[in-house]
């Protein structure tokens, strides 16, 4: 037989051989095979006296009989004992393939279940919806965990975000004390590093107690306390395991709700429900000073704004969503701006991925760091724009920012620049998709509209501060440019 097996797999391997019942009743005790092989007649003891008894002291290793005996009462009581397959002798090799192949797919099958319902992987699957239901594993929960089909449970999560690396100790710390030493409830905690977060599921709970109120009073303010106010907690009540997936996706979409709780309180749906919510509206005139900061480039004012805004959005609670919708105006107005002002790369910018970030931010640091590296990124786009041309076209464009309101000429640049007029004239068409004048025309043209917005200077001043002759013909220059009038223009951006 030992033989046949090899032939059959070489992966097969056979660990013992026994001549009796009790011989093999020992062999199995201690070799623990993942397969036996018996037949019904041993000395000493049956094999399926021998296999009861390895049942009873819950031995659960495949077996496959094979025997000479056909008999109806034994095939039923090997079926009743959990034997895989009832083979005839003499044997066929192809029968016996068969009969180990199915073993191989069971034990698979029971080793992907054992790793599953271990209790971490059991709470990770149910999560993550792997853990489905089955009868098999409705028994094995039942049996190993007590937990019933339908029982009420608690999940409660600790969303760490980018300080998951820095409080990730301290919160498992934190959460297996209290799974180990609370009482009134059974409970298992597994981590999810991949979404920066914690998950502690709550089960057995004792009837007629707030376990929700006591997460939120006890052990909220212990990880508040440990991870400097990092630690967004948040609880929902779910209706039985199987459902478990289907909470969590849940109470993700409550997370939002922390921007309008603030800090130190458990985000659950009985919390958003205990607020009451005021209608936002967004600061008057910010549009205004936030252009103004872009375009002048002023971290200092564009900080002025942003805090402006937070402390609009936090004054009283608002709605999660009317909250981010106020952020996106804001996003939007600096990005519009650098579109109008600026030479911007949009390919750098990723603004789907800025977009997408203000969706799933649940915290204003996220929000904050969002703007601000928008705002870095637009006025390093600016100053950075320049490294793709040649040093030639690069000083070229200084001298068109230093002397446009001298009404430099193509010549006289060219004369500075120790070039003809013909080749400047060539490259710089080639390197900037403008010609000089072009380019020399579309800056008056924006040092115009910053005026108009920065300023209250009329349009004489104006025009003779960006190198126009006079305000006519800046009025007429820039309305083929914009498509308005230099004063209807600061009418509509006021």
């Amino acid at each position: 037989m030992e033989g046949i097996l090899k032939k059959l797999s070489p992966s097969y391997e056979v660990i013992g051989k026994a001549a009796g019942g009790r011989e093999g009743l020992a062999l199995i005790r201690s070799l623990k095979p993942d397969i036996i092989l018996l037949d019904i007649r041993m000395p000493d003891m049956d094999g399926l006296t021998m296999l009861r008894e390895l049942r009873r002291e819950g031995v659960t290793c495949q077996a496959l009989i094979l025997t000479a005996y056909s008999d109806f009462s034994y095939a039923k009581m090997a079926i009743d004992l959990g034997v895989r397959s009832y083979l005839l002798k003499p044997v066929r090799v192809g029968e016996l393939k068969r009969a180990m192949e199915e073993a191989e797919k069971k034990l698979a099958g029971d080793e992907r279940r054992d790793v599953l319902l271990n209790r971490e992987n059991m709470v990770r699957g149910a999560m993550t919806g792997i853990l489905t239901r089955s009868e098999e594993t409705v028994e094995a929960l039942k049996k190993n965990y007590q937990i019933g089909e339908k029982e009420p449970l608690g999940l409660f999560v600790v969303w760490l975000g980018s300080g998951y690396e820095k409080n990730r100790d301290i919160t498992a710390r934190i959460l297996n004390e209290v799974s180990g030493h609370a009482e009134g409830f059974d409970s298992v905690v597994t981590s999810f590093g991949e979404h920066f977060h914690f998950s502690m599921l709550v089960y057995h709970m004792q009837e007629k107690k707030d376990w929700e109120g006591y997460f939120a009073s006890v052990v909220v303010p212990m990880l508040e306390a440990n991870t400097g106010n990092r630690a967004l907690c948040a609880w929902a009540d779910c209706g039985g395991i199987f459902e478990l997936a289907e909470t969590g996706k849940r109470l993700y979409r409550l997370l939002d709700w922390r921007l309008t709780l603030g800090p130190g309180v458990l985000v659950s749906e009985r919390a958003m429900h205990s607020v009451q919510l005021y209608p936002l509206g967004y600061p008057p005139e910010m549009n205004v000073r936030l252009k103004k900061a872009v375009i002048r480039r002023s971290a200092d004012d564009f900080s002025g704004c942003m805090q402006e805004l937070m402390s609009a959005c936090q004054k009283d609670h608002h709605d999660p969503k009317e909250i981010k919708e106020n952020v996106l105006i804001f996003l939007w107005t600096i990005v519009n701006t650098a579109r109008e002002y600026m030479v911007l790369e949009e390919s750098g910018m990723k603004l789907q991925a800025v977009l997408a970030g203000v969706m799933n931010a649940f915290t204003w640091e996220k929000l904050e760091g969002i703007l601000q590296a928008l705002f870095d990124f637009v006025i390093r786009e600016k100053k950075d724009s320049r490294r793709r041309l040649s040093p030639l076209i690069q000083k070229a464009k200084r001298l068109i920012e230093e002397y446009y309101g001298s009404q430099i000429t193509l010549e006289e640049a060219a004369r500075q620049l120790a070039v003809s007029p013909e080749y400047l004239s060539r490259q710089y068409k080639k390197e900037t998709g403008l010609s000089f004048s072009e380019d020399l025309r579309r800056l008056k043209v924006e040092k115009v509209k910053t005026l108009l917005l920065g300023t209250t200077l009329n349009l004489t001043k104006i025009a003779a501060m960006t190198g126009f002759s006079d305000p006519k013909y800046m009025s007429k220059v820039f309305k083929e440019e914009v498509g308005v009038l230099p004063a209807e223009y600061r009418k509509m951006s006021t």
